[in-house]
């Protein structure tokens, strides 16, 4: 495996980490009690970005970024949904868990189209001239 693309795929992990962290942060802190355990949100951008690491390197190259977008907004809305049951108490329905897949979005798309870039499919701007 190239160097090159173990940097991408380890940079692609911690933007998933700290993007999908920092969204659960700003919605427990806007809807308050939306988590009533802290491990919740955790395990949950855990789960997200282990399946969105393997997602990105199986499924984006196949289908492209929108198609691959829309299969994983519904992926994304059923993680989310289900970890939240496990802990009781928590006021995470499934709109909530719509709407914070949709706040990914604009991420993922973003994240797609390194992925798109590293894998090759995909040229910079700044190579298409040449």
């Amino acid at each position: 495996m190239p160097t090159a693309f173990r940097s991408w795929t380890v940079f692609n992990a911690v933007m998933k980490l700290l993007g999908y962290g920092s969204i659960f942060l700003i919605a427990d802190t806007l809807l308050p009690n939306l988590y009533t355990r802290a491990w919740v949100p955790v395990i949950t951008v855990l789960s997200l970005t282990a399946v969105g690491l393997v997602a990105d390197l199986t499924i984006v190259p196949r289908l492209g970024n929108l198609p691959a977008l829309g299969l994983g907004f519904f992926g994304m809305t059923g993680i989310i949904w289900a970890v939240a049951q496990f802990a009781p108490g928590n006021r995470l329905g499934w709109v909530t868990a719509l709407a914070l897949a949709v706040c990914l979005g604009p991420l993922e798309y973003g994240l797609h189209e390194v992925v798109l870039r590293a894998l090759g499919y995909r040229r910079s701007k700044d190579q298409s001239s040449i």
